[in-house]
């Protein structure tokens, strides 16, 4: 901030958030959105590194020193303590002291309070000199203070007559157009005792607003160049409408993006505006407080003032300007018919668990506590965290936004629109290419669902043999629900919260012995049913059931925890008192008993027929499935990151890594291994994790081991465990092939248990084929499985298997059998018929 000038010099600043329509080999791109999206955002500010200097923002709370300070201009109200550019001492014995602080770079509105040693002070009426009395606190009395708005246009005569030495501030020390603030102070002996700590609160520039310009179809006498018609705003819109002009003192553009009129729509930019002063819950919808660094980006800037109102910018042929974090129309709907057969369709549902956040909290500046960064209430998605199995939190903070409500109903935004995960690249017919970025549509689509999408970027492609001008648009999931207004935040209650209470067990048991199945095939089963479940840290209840006379001959199921019934069939016959318990599954884990056993007697069913429980052939498929991808991310994650939560648990934890890795003209190969080591109090866990991948843009093929050994004691109970999960994944388009492998082994008194299988799996859509393996083996029980549509049995050198099972019939050839048990025979050639059911039987010959 160069202050004793007489004009203000332009400082080069990179530009960033200038678009212009581009031109290549496949079309002309016709419009994108350029910045701001919100779960982009969410994605980025997950993933990003330290930034190296500080987004801009509204606030600056330590004095800044020396001549080394970027220029600033303070748009908004803004907080700041100032550049300390002029100390003198006058009078007798040297007893006046003057303190100039820089304020910015470009006029300011108005001076609104004042803090001296953090205690915001009373000020009377200004004085004949413009100088305005301290009143209260240690300097009342003692301490005067002048606001300088940048309009002056001769040197402040206080500062020229008081110079010490004279001539150290001159008549040419005029700062055109620099907003300043003279702290003047008498000494006393008994109250002063060194230099005063002052803080400023102000109005920043007064900026220029089309909607009050009759001559652009506003109302009003504002002119861009009639600067005294131009007013305080802390309109986002408007401030970076002014930025995308520039700001400009005596001609001299310092700080801004120097745009055409022509280039920034006024009908889209009203629009914007008009939300942003909407008022909710007493207050405008979004308000900006910011000091624009000239030195930084263009995008920064604009990022910034984008982020206080949740909007996005669109970038297309015929200009810039500003989508507000608000509801949009729904522009048009399209279905399947209307996009272009042969034309590729990229479309994905999830995006990766890196990039998803479930809470977001943060600070922003709140002048109520002299501008410092307070906390706003924290967004917490409780359904995303059930999905997600952890919390996966986000520090945002919003420097520029002085709100708490705006502040909580931003985050809010930004959480929700990080889960609206689908995107698409599609290209439509011609009659669709007045869609732009920016439009909301909804596709109607028979494969991929009824979604509502954010066009992101509009590409029209020249004359083809498939059509003339057709375009290709790129969507984001967009919902009009997540621009709902938030609650105001609940007050600050200056008492600890108190400890959560944790479900123990399943609620209101009931058991009943039934038969299950249909018509003439039934079989003896047991019913349990319990009441629904509220604790979000629940994700699945374990049930165990035995004979009362047989204690060790034990089965178990899992139920996931929004299911509330479960029919149990393993090892259950007819006429028998069996015993029943349950037993929560909690994630995070914690302690959790078995409930007491119950008792229940089953019907007098014997088998009917020879049925599979289709539960038994889900559990193994869910099994062989479930959390492959958060157990191989969390297990790269807790191998490679210093994860405080983790490392906190265990105490005692020992990490390495290698990798390797090399792109070229959008080709990766990359290879990674990891391996931990930890103790903790009663635990103990080491873990191996390779993974390799090569990818063609958004094609993959993939391959990742992984392998854990974890010990831990609870309550006295020692339970041992070991697991290995190979995934294999190869995905071109919306084709992909996958093979899994998994295997686990427990041991823990009374609950010992041992599982291994593999399947293959591929397919798209809707289509897939599957084959599975899995053996299972626990107390009192073993099994193998077999899942697939044709299985066979050969020794590799008989024309014809000896067993083959194919299309629900099995095949059997050369058979040697010993006792049949039968309900019905059949001849092949119809001839014979052996019937024995319930209590007759008969023989039929046919001729």
């Amino acid at each position: 901030m160069g202050f004793l000038v007489a004009a203000v010099g332009m400082v080069a600043s990179a530009v960033g958030a200038v678009g212009s329509f581009i031109v290549g080999i496949a079309g002309t791109l016709i419009g994108k959105v350029a910045l701001g999206l919100g779960l982009q955002l969410a994605a980025s500010e997950l993933l990003k590194k330290k930034q190296q200097a500080p987004e801009p923002s509204g606030v600056k709370i330590q004095t800044e020193y020396g001549a080394d300070v970027p220029r600033q201009a303070a748009c908004g109200l803004v907080g700041i303590a100032g550049h300390e550019v002029y100390v003198n001492t006058f009078g007798n014995d040297n007893g006046w002291l003057q303190d100039v602080y820089q304020l910015s770079d470009y006029p300011c509105t108005s001076l609104e309070r004042v803090a001296i040693n953090g205690e915001w002070v009373t000020l009377d009426a200004p004085q004949a000199n413009g100088f305005r009395q301290v009143t209260s606190g240690e300097y009342a009395g003692l301490a005067w203070i002048k606001f300088i708005d940048g309009t002056q246009t001769v040197a402040e005569p206080d500062l020229v007559d008081n110079a010490n030495p004279t001539g150290r501030w001159g008549t040419s020390c005029v700062g055109v157009g620099i907003s300043y603030i003279i702290v003047k102070g008498k000494y006393d002996r008994e109250k002063t005792v060194g230099m005063p700590d002052v803080f400023f609160e102000l109005k920043g520039a007064p900026l220029y607003d089309w909607r009050k310009d009759d001559t652009v179809g506003g109302s009003g006498p504002h002119r861009w160049n009639d600067f005294s018609t131009h007013e305080w705003t802390d309109n986002p819109i408007v401030i970076e409408y002014n930025y995308r002009r520039g700001l400009a003192v005596n001609g001299d553009l310092f700080c801004g993006m120097e745009m055409q009129p022509s280039d920034l729509p006024l009908d889209k930019f009203t629009a914007a505006a008009n939300v942003c002063d909407e008022v909710v819950e007493g207050e405008k919808r979004y308000r900006c407080s910011i000091m624009l660094d000239c030195t930084a980006t263009h995008g920064d800037n604009i990022q910034s003032i984008m982020k206080s109102c949740g909007g996005v910018v669109i970038d297309a042929p015929d200009g810039s300007w500003p989508m507000i974090g608000a509801a949009q129309p729904v522009v048009a709907t399209i279905t399947d018919d209307d996009l272009v057969v042969g034309e590729p369709v990229r479309w994905q549902a999830k995006r990766s668990m890196s990039e998803l956040v479930n809470s977001i909290s943060g600070t922003h500046p709140d002048p109520g506590q002299l501008w410092s960064m307070a906390g706003y209430e924290a967004i917490v998605l409780d359904s995303a965290i059930v999905v997600d199995r952890r919390t996966r939190d986000l520090a945002m903070d919003f420097p520029t936004v002085m709100s708490a409500r705006q502040a909580k109903q931003l985050a809010s935004i930004y959480a929700a629109e990080n889960r609206l995960e689908a995107t698409a690249e599609i290209t439509l017919r011609p009659r669709w290419r007045g869609l732009k970025a920016g439009d909301w549509i909804t596709w109607q689509s028979a494969r991929y669902g009824t979604l509502t999408y954010l066009v992101t970027e509009s590409t029209l492609y020249s004359l083809d043999n498939r059509g003339p001008r057709n375009v290709r648009l790129a969507l984001q999931q967009r919902d009009a629900s997540i621009y709902d207004a938030v609650t105001v935040p609940v007050p600050v209650v200056p008492y600890p919260p108190g400890k959560p209470v944790y479900q123990q067990e399943v609620q209101n048991l009931m058991l009943a012995g039934v038969s299950a199945g249909s018509g003439t095939k039934l079989m003896p089963a047991i019913q349990a049913v319990w009441d629904a479940i509220d604790d979000v840290t629940v994700v699945g209840v374990e049930l165990e059931w035995w004979p009362t006379d047989e204690p060790t001959s034990r089965a178990s199921m899992s139920k996931p925890s929004d299911e509330t019934i479960a029919v149990l069939t393993e090892g259950v016959v007819s006429d028998t008192e069996y015993q029943v318990r349950t037993r929560l599954i909690t994630s995070p884990q914690r302690p959790v008993a078995w409930s007491n056993p119950k008792a229940v007697t089953t019907p007098a069913q014997p088998f009917t027929d020879v049925t599979i429980d289709p539960a038994i052939i889900n559990e193994a498929t869910d099994w062989l499935n479930y959390n492959t991808r958060e157990e191989i991310e969390r297990g790269l994650d807790n191998a490679t990151k210093d994860m405080a939560d983790f490392d906190q648990q265990y105490g005692n934890v020992q990490r390495l890594r290698r990798e390797a890795a090399v792109t070229a003209n959008g080709i990766t190969a990359s290879y990674q291994e990891a391996i931990l080591v930890a103790v903790g109090p009663g635990s103990a866990i080491a873990q191996r994790i390779e993974a390799l991948e090569v990818t063609i843009d958004e094609d993959i093929a993939q391959a990742v081991d992984l392998l854990t050994t974890e010990i831990n004691e609870v309550d006295g109970r020692v339970t041992a465990n070991a697991s290995a999960i190979t995934a294999l994944t190869a995905q071109v388009g919306d084709v992909e092939s996958s093979v899994n492998f998994r295997g686990e082994a427990m041991a823990s008194p009374g609950d010992n248990w041992a599982r291994w299988g593999a399947q293959v799996r591929t397919g798209s859509g809707n289509e897939w084929s599957e084959s599975l393996f899995l053996m299972d083996a626990k107390p009192g029980m073993s099994r193998v499985l077999f899942k697939a549509d044709e299985f066979i049995l050969t020794n590799g050198s008989e024309e014809s298997a000896p067993f083959i099972y194919r299309g629900s019939i099995a095949y059997m050839e050369g058979a040697r059998i010993g006792t049949v048990y039968f309900d019905q025979l059949s001849a092949n050639n119809g001839k014979l018929l052996l019937k024995g059911i319930d209590n007759s039987a008969s023989i039929e010959v046919f001729n």
